[in-house]
């Protein structure tokens, strides 16, 4: 059997992509808005006019000046750094750029010294400041605790949204399992402490991925498992019932025959039909239980036209007895894969069923032949039994297969046992075929079976 394809990870996969763009986007985003908020302190410092104080402190006092006013009066925001570097890319208060940043201020902030006699300078990132001896010092303005990783609040924000996101995504892929999974879980234990009607919720069965069809294989199941209890409940009733009538009849002939201390003929012959109906009636219980078991059947190439042919001249006295002649069109060489007891225990039931119910001076129609199946490329042999007895109702067509299940009908036979076409419809069951009833145009029951053609191939 394959296996359907699977659904419910390209579903965990779209909820896992969507949570990525997320987590991107808001991401983005919450950089974005502390990189505004964290930038406002140097913005308004590149445009307030400390450069110019510096330039003027430095231009009258000297680089001792300079350094002075910057450690006693400059206004610097908490938010912001500023580093006045001498020719040599060193801070005058002695502070050291971490390494990774050497190169980018030597390149982008000090820029190079032998360019000087170019008519080319390049665009610096910091303004310059020139002492009275012609010395430049770059006034370099950077926010706080600038980093190559970006700021601590940076970094917080992301594993914030990291996590959220994270959250967010686990708490929709554990709802979309636990629901369905606890509602199974449910219906499981219902089923298990006797609850035979128990079933898994609508809005589970009918979701459209691997949860949702274990939901349909359970009700399946389930459904299942109560026909098959119900109908043992129903057998033991109609069984009790059907041993309790041959018993009564017995118990009475045998009071009847004490009361007269003596046995006639016709009693003793009523007691031995009795017996005989027992006989049949458990032999019939026990072939019918047999089947309600899950060990297959034997399976052996079966000639379905030659067992058909044999099983008619054995029914053949019997047919003649009731007034009625067996009439057989076959193809030749029908060929099934199966149990040839169960098989032939099958239509002798249908046949016997038909001979019992048909009237005197009319034919038992009984034909075989290869047909389409569901598709065309399934090929059966299909076997049609057909009577002119009385027929069914047409509510009874699918019920007359069930254990002891009685149509109302002038011609009955008290030599039933009810499971006839029960047992049928199992045998053809385990054979993987398909059984049905039809009314008969002009009056009659036509029985119809179709097991797969043998494959040779």
């Amino acid at each position: 059997m394959s296996l359907p394809s699977p659904r419910l990870f390209p579903r965990m996969a779209l909820h896992i992509g969507a949570a990525l763009g997320v987590f991107i986007l808001v991401g983005a985003s919450s950089m974005a808005l502390i990189a505004a908020w964290e930038l406002g302190g140097y913005i308004e410092t590149r445009r307030s006019t400390l450069g110019e104080q510096a330039a003027e402190v430095l231009a009258s006092g000297g680089r001792t000046a300079l350094i002075d006013w910057f450690r006693n009066d400059a206004e610097i925001p908490a938010d912001a750094s500023i580093y006045i570097l001498d020719e040599s890319g060193e801070d005058i208060l002695g502070r050291q750029f971490p390494d990774q940043y050497a190169d980018f201020v030597n390149e982008f902030v000090i820029g190079d010294p032998t360019s000087s006699d170019s008519n080319f300078r390049p665009v610096q990132l910091a303004p310059k400041l020139i002492d009275a001896e012609g010395r430049i010092y770059a006034f370099l303005v950077l926010p706080k605790g600038f980093s190559l990783w970006g700021s601590w609040a940076t970094a917080l924000s992301l594993i914030a949204v990291a996590v959220l996101v994270a959250g967010s995504v686990a708490w929709l892929i554990a709802r979309a399992f636990s629901r369905p999974i606890n509602e199974l879980q449910l219906a499981t234990r219902e089923l298990a402490s006797g609850h035979i009607h128990a079933r898994v919720p609508a809005a589970i069965s009918e979701r459209g991925d691997e949860l949702g069809a274990l939901a349909v294989d359970f009700n399946s199941m389930a459904g299942q498992l109560t026909d098959l209890i119900e109908g043992r409940e129903r057998l033991l009733r109609e069984m009790s019932h059907e041993l309790r009538s041959p018993l009564a009849r017995l118990q009475a002939s045998i009071a009847l025959a004490a009361e007269r201390k003596s046995l006639d003929p016709d009693e003793r012959k009523r007691i031995d039909l009795e017996i005989g109906r027992m006989n049949r009636v458990i032999g019939e219980i026990l072939r019918y239980s047999s089947l309600d078991t899950a060990v297959s059947p034997k399976r052996k190439l079966v000639r379905l036209d030659k067992l058909l042919k044999e099983l008619i001249a054995e029914d053949e006295i019997e047919a003649v007895s009731k007034g009625c002649q067996l009439e057989l069109q076959t193809e030749a060489g029908l060929k099934v894969v199966g149990d040839p007891d169960l098989l032939q225990s099958c239509f002798e039931n249908i046949l016997r069923n038909a001979i019992r119910y048909t009237p005197q001076n009319s034919v038992v129609e009984i034909s075989a032949q290869q047909a389409n199946g569901t598709s065309e490329k399934d090929r059966v042999v299909r076997v049609t039994v057909s009577d002119r007895g009385p027929g069914v109702p047409q509510e009874y067509l699918e019920s007359i297969f069930e254990p002891y299940v009685r149509v109302s009908s002038g011609n009955h036979d008290q030599d039933s046992t009810g499971l006839g076409l029960a047992i049928v419809k199992r045998v053809v069951e385990k054979h993987e075929g398909h059984v049905r009833a039809e009314l008969r145009s002009g009056g009659g029951l036509t029985v119809v079976v179709e097991l797969p053609v043998a494959d040779l191939s």
